[in-house]
């Protein structure tokens, strides 16, 4: 068998996934896609190449512009390919070999941040006539299918979760069956020989089964009763010839040229500082400047890769070191339900967490409040609220005075009294709204904490009430005849509590191509004013198309805005007039920004976890 260029992407293709949807606008590698495959990567910048910070899967491939040159005009493979990649060896390996091709795999002895594994991979112009273990057992499994055997490779982790594959499958519980699970796939070697016996689970028809595997070239121990696993093993001959990646390496020569110097973002707002995100590169969720403006309170959210070391934690504003961690009483929690500096430098906040459950199997999913005192580093638990089970919002706003606190609950929302330094409680003020709406509320309190603004991400409905006596002021839908799908992600009143704004998000699905819907996502805000709910400010609402998160600036009189393609932009308010903006991250959304009590920076945090602090100075004055 030939090794083209077409084969090689199909493989890929397959890896990729074949979801239903995929976002508009990206080129090669797609939101829903499991696998991100960066071809041809310039040589000069390959050793600073971060596949987490360009992708977005669990898990990637990569090769050179160099490697690229080994496949010829016709689309052949002339010379081995050296591949970089991270995910799942097991996978990748068995994707190669059901094409009929014998790689060699390798693993680092420490993956690369992000992935649960990472390493080489070389494809080689004989990897299409050289044979393994693997490929000789995946023929013998494609013959037992043909014969009405279930025979899966590489069925689930385990052996149970094999036998529930198998079960999907079955015709009747007496139709033969065989698999191996993905734990003892790592019997294979990088080669895809095995270095040991492989068991295979099985039922029904042992003899048919053994027959086939023996005829493909597997040495076969037959169990000794139905409780005993059927144990293959190699026939001992030589491995196959492919070389290794130093091999590869050296066979795809790149001519050595000097790395260009990343240049700071041109535009008007001066970079003050740039570093990474405590968590690594997980998404920044919310970030809020303290007091004095020395520090930076800097919560994190997991992304396909999987969640941050740590659920909040406060940095030095000009260098990013963690100066204070603050942990969940709970292992399991790891959300950060919002967080926001008092004016008298204490930090209230909350995380997603569970409370004792007596019934056996349950939990009660809970929001704890829990405010941090500097003077003496001394942490107090204000409470436990119980909330939704899918909710990641709990701690919504706090009024203009750092008088009252907005927090989300099971029966609607609960405001409470800020309490003096020191105080194990606070006083609870009122509840209001009732039964919670649907699932991830959102709840906003008005600067001089009259009203609550209340609704959840998706929901028909959002009410605007009076804090005392609970009256609903008046209701609104967000997504009126809105079909697709619709996201409400984030709900708040400005300075002078005269409107209130919402990001919204809707999916506005486009025509299918490649057998998935392509998807583009609407993000603009919509403003209502808070007398009578009616819909205001035009203008502004067509100036944030495309944010993904904003902040007031201290004067009231402007607001940033964040967008997907990287930029901070600086609004006139109400008006919407574009101020300044500047293209802060060359690599992926901003996903929150905050001013300084003085106005005088603005910190922005992006979905790869890069923050960057810049001077607003007299930009947009």
């Amino acid at each position: 068998m030939d090794v083209t260029r077409s084969l090689l992407e199909q493989i890929l293709g397959d890896l990729k996934g074949r979801k239903n949807f995929r976002l508009r606008g990206r080129t090669l590698n797609r939101e829903y896609d499991e696998l991100d495959v960066f071809a041809g990567v310039d040589d000069a910048s390959l050793a600073a190449f971060s596949p987490t910070d360009e992708g977005e899967a669990e898990a990637f491939v990569l090769w050179s512009r160099a490697a690229e040159e080994a496949f010829a005009a016709d689309g052949a493979l002339t010379r081995p390919l050296p591949i970089v990649w991270g995910g799942s060896r097991n996978e990748l390996q068995l994707a190669f070999a059901r094409h009929g091709l014998t790689i060699r795999i390798e693993v680092e002895a420490a993956p690369r941040e992000g992935y649960d594994e990472s390493g080489t991979l070389v494809l080689s112009p004989r990897s299409g006539r050289e044979s393994c273990d693997l490929g000789r057992l995946l023929v013998a499994f494609a013959e037992l299918e043909a014969r009405g055997v279930i025979a899966l490779a590489r069925a689930g982790m385990t052996q149970s979760s094999g036998w529930e594959s198998v079960g999907e499958r079955e015709r009747d519980e007496q139709q033969t069956a065989v698999f191996w699970h993905d734990q003892s796939h790592d019997g294979f070697d990088a080669l895809g020989q095995l270095g040991s016996q492989l068991h295979l689970y099985w039922r029904g028809d042992e003899g048919l089964v053994a027959e086939v595997l023996a005829r493909a070239g597997l040495s076969v121990e037959r169990p000794s009763s139905p409780q005993v696993a059927i144990a293959v093993a190699g026939d001992g001959g030589a491995p196959p010839a492919i070389e290794t990646y130093a091999e590869a390496l050296a066979a795809n020569p790149a001519a050595p040229r000097r790395a260009r110097k990343s240049r700071a973002p041109a535009g008007p707002f001066a970079e003050l500082h740039r570093y990474r995100a405590p968590g690594g590169p997980k998404p920044v969720q919310r970030l809020v400047f303290d007091r004095g403006g020395e520090g930076l309170a800097v919560a994190q959210v997991s992304d396909r890769r999987g969640g941050p070391t740590h659920a909040l934690c406060r940095i030095d504003a000009a260098t990013g070191a963690v100066t204070r961690i603050f942990a969940p009483l709970s292992t399991v929690s790891s959300t950060c339900g919002g967080c926001a500096f008092l004016v008298d430098g204490r930090l209230v906040f909350s995380f997603y967490d569970f409370l004792p459950d007596p019934r056996p199997g349950h939990v009660t999913p809970a929001a704890r409040v829990l405010v941090w005192e500097p003077d003496g580093d001394a942490v107090h638990e204000l409470g436990a609220h119980p909330i939704s089970h899918v909710c990641n919002v709990s701690l919504s706003s706090v009024d203009a005075a750092g008088e009252q606190v907005a927090v989300v609950t099971a029966t609607g929302v609960a405001i409470l009294e800020v309490g003096p330094p020191g105080a194990k409680t606070w006083r609870e003020l009122a509840r209001i709204g009732g039964d919670a709406v649907d699932v991830y509320p959102i709840a906003a309190l008005s600067p001089d904490g009259r009203r609550v603004a209340w609704t959840a991400d998706g929901a028909e409905e959002t009410r605007c009430v009076e804090r005392a006596g609970g009256r609903v002021a008046w209701k609104v839908n967000f997504f009126p005849g809105h079909r697709g799908g619709r996201a409400t992600r984030a709900l708040l009143f400005d300075p002078r509590g005269e409107h209130l704004l919402a990001l919204c998000l809707r999916s506005l699905y486009g025509p299918e191509r490649d057998g998935k819907i392509e998807v583009e996502e609407e993000r603009r805000l919509q403003c209502y004013a808070v007398s009578d709910g009616r819909r205001a400010l035009a203008e502004l609402e067509a100036a944030t198309l495309g944010l993904t998160c904003l902040a007031w600036h201290p004067d009231g009189k402007r607001l940033a805005i964040g967008t997907v393609d990287g930029e901070v932009a600086l609004l006139a308010y109400p008006g919407g007039e574009r101020l300044a903006s500047q293209k802060v991250f060359a690599k992926g959304s901003v996903t929150a920004v905050t001013f300084d009590r003085a106005g005088g920076r603005l910190a922005a945090g992006s979905e790869k976890g890069e923050i960057a602090v810049v001077a607003v100075g007299a930009a947009g004055g």
